[in-house]
């Protein structure tokens, strides 16, 4: 029966959308390069993940660095909005919304602006980019990527090399065929901005709980971050997995362990408690949600964190804290590893999930990278 449903739309998309969509978007092919020098505004599309806002905070940097009077708009999701909104190279955000008055007036406040360039970087879902970017900007340049297919929605569509890079150079290699702009590897560097008020939110626990950030002496244990959660099945760590190692991590006495939990993942929550109930681990925070800037705050303090979510990879690699991700082959590797920060990986075997890696292998693992850091700071 799916198979059947599948095929109609198919057929329904390519017999009546896609023509009816040519009609109306009569975008003008555009292959030359632009001089950025002569774009006053720009809007970028990134309404989807934390770690894909997270790994495209370098091209925000350099283009304003490039063209400091440039304006730069990007629009968002709901869950990685607060990554850019105290960017200082972001003049303006757009929050895509379920809510269908509010995606409308978001649309047209962005459509005000008059953007020259819009550039979608956005790997799937291209006809809501193709078709945001034509409501948003109908005379401006739209760039997009992906099938010929959805040629129509943009004046320029690039063929992207993803076999080998990781996703930031992705980026910058749009930036390069775009604007003609070669950015290199130290260009390159995540960063987030985090406020005052979301700092002294964090310090205000770690006094509470005699905790001090790596790079600040004085009294208090320092602390290791460790994740509990993972967005999909063959990235997630089994509840045992997750409680032995935990434990183990909850006798060192060299740092106090410090547990996160994404918000409904009531599994790992069961496990947190535990945790804390019988070993030397604390929760964060200890009551409510914490923002992305508060997260963002702690593990800049940590000596490490541990992982097997990508997207807190990302935050490590942004506060430059030594990070040790747990991975599986069934994942695309190359484009979500530790981007310029210490790191050691801990991988599945061919075709197993992560959660198919021993206890005994993560703690062994755990314990050389421990000694890895050690080193690097002692260095």
């Amino acid at each position: 029966m799916k198979s059947i449903v599948a095929k109609l739309e198919y057929a329904f998309r390519h017999l009546f959308v896609y023509p009816l969509f040519r009609l109306l978007f009569r975008n003008q092919r555009r292959e030359e390069r632009i001089d950025l020098a002569s774009v006053r505004k720009v809007l970028l599309l990134r309404y989807d993940r934390i770690g894909d806002m997270i790994v495209t905070t370098p091209i925000l940097r350099n283009l304003k660095r490039l063209h400091p009077t440039l304006h730069i708009g990007v629009v968002t999701s709901r869950l990685n909005a607060e990554l850019v909104r105290t960017s200082p190279y972001v003049d303006a955000t757009y929050v895509m919304s379920s809510q269908p008055f509010a995606l409308i007036r978001e649309v047209l406040r962005a459509r005000r602006e008059r953007y020259d360039v819009i550039i979608n970087f956005i790997f799937n879902r291209t006809t809501t980019g193709g078709l945001l970017a034509n409501f948003i900007a109908r005379k401006g340049l739209k760039i997009g990527q992906g099938d010929e297919k959805y040629r129509f929605y943009f004046n320029r569509l690039l063929t992207l090399e993803r076999s080998a890079s990781h996703m930031v150079e992705t980026l910058a290699s749009i930036i390069q065929q775009v604007f003609g702009i070669e950015l290199k590897p130290e260009d390159l560097e995540l960063e987030i901005y985090v406020d005052d008020s979301s700092r002294r939110m964090v310090n205000e626990y770690l006094r509470q709980n005699g905790l001090r950030r790596r790079m600040q002496g004085g009294k208090g244990a320092t602390y290791a971050v460790y994740n509990l959660s993972a967005t999909d099945a063959v990235r997630r760590l089994s509840p045992q997995q997750a409680m032995v190692f935990g434990r183990w991590l909850g006798t060192r006495e060299e740092m106090c362990t410090v547990l996160l939990v994404a918000p409904g993942d009531r599994e790992m929550e069961r496990v947190a408690r535990e945790l804390v109930s019988n070993s030397r681990c604390l929760r964060f925070p200890q009551e409510g949600r914490a923002t992305l800037l508060e997260i963002a705050s702690l593990i800049d303090g940590a000596r490490c964190c541990v992982t097997p979510d990508t997207s807190i990879i990302h935050f490590a690699s942004a506060m430059k804290t030594p990070v040790l991700g747990f991975f599986t082959p069934l994942q695309g590797l190359h484009e979500w590893l530790p981007y310029r920060v210490q790191h050691r990986l801990v991988t599945a075997e061919s075709g197993q999930p992560v959660a198919s890696i021993t206890p005994a292998r993560m703690i062994a693992e755990m314990g050389i990278f421990l000694k890895e850091i050690e080193r690097g700071s002692s260095q």
